[in-house]
């Protein structure tokens, strides 16, 4: 059984977490002003689990897992270095801890299968305008998925399900552009393809016994 229409993705950032990740990168946008960067001249695009808790609120992450995707900076301008210079303190709702959002300097898309379209899909955050030198987008609900069968933990399929019982991506959607990515992906592609076979298994399966 297939959710018969896919629910069109509306990033929300008026909670703690996302506010917190857009003063992260309206710090930078402050530094790129003073150099007088273009309009766009950084382009960064936002994975992991901040992005997927601005779709669902599914759970709150402590780090940016983001790909600088265009740059076109002067020369000694760090922007990763910038980014993970100063973390960003905010409240968590639930909890009410005092949590610390950091920026990974590690993460990179080639860590699992990532779709060439990634970019066109993704949707961009509008307290960034068009005119301003930083353009902050994030990947669309089914580019979040994706990248999440390489590395499968039990939080990554989790996101994955959130996003699925949330209703922004259609399971047969999923599997026609996860294999289209997983058949580019230079690691082993055996484990993502068997994590998205068990994945859609499951989702279908409790679809169905949760039908009235």
């Amino acid at each position: 059984m297939e959710l018969p229409d896919v629910i069109t993705p509306r990033v929300n950032t008026s909670t703690a977490l996302g506010q917190a990740l857009v003063s992260m990168f309206k710090s930078v946008e402050a530094d790129l002003v003073l150099e007088s960067a273009r309009p766009g001249a950084v382009k960064i695009i936002v994975f992991g689990g901040c992005a997927v808790h601005l779709y669902t609120k599914h759970r709150v992450s402590t780090d940016v897992d983001a790909e600088i995707y265009e740059v076109n900076v002067p020369e000694g301008l760090h922007l990763q270095t910038m980014l993970a210079q100063v973390p960003e303190l905010f409240v968590e709702e639930r909890s009410g801890r005092v949590m610390e959002l950091n920026y990974d300097l590690q993460y990179n898309t080639s860590f699992g299968p990532i779709h060439e379209e990634y970019w066109e899909r993704s949707l961009r955050l509008t307290e960034f305008s068009q005119e301003s030198p930083l353009h902050v987008h994030i990947a669309a609900p089914i580019d979040l998925a994706i990248s999440k069968l390489g590395r499968a933990t039990d939080q990554d399929i989790s996101d994955i399900m959130a996003l699925l019982r949330g209703g922004f991506i259609l399971g047969a959607e999923l599997r026609r552009l996860a294999l289209q990515a997983i058949d580019v992906y230079v690691g082993n592609k055996e484990p993502p393809t068997s994590v998205l076979t068990n994945i859609l298994q499951d989702y279908l399966e409790k679809t169905v016994d949760e039908a009235p």
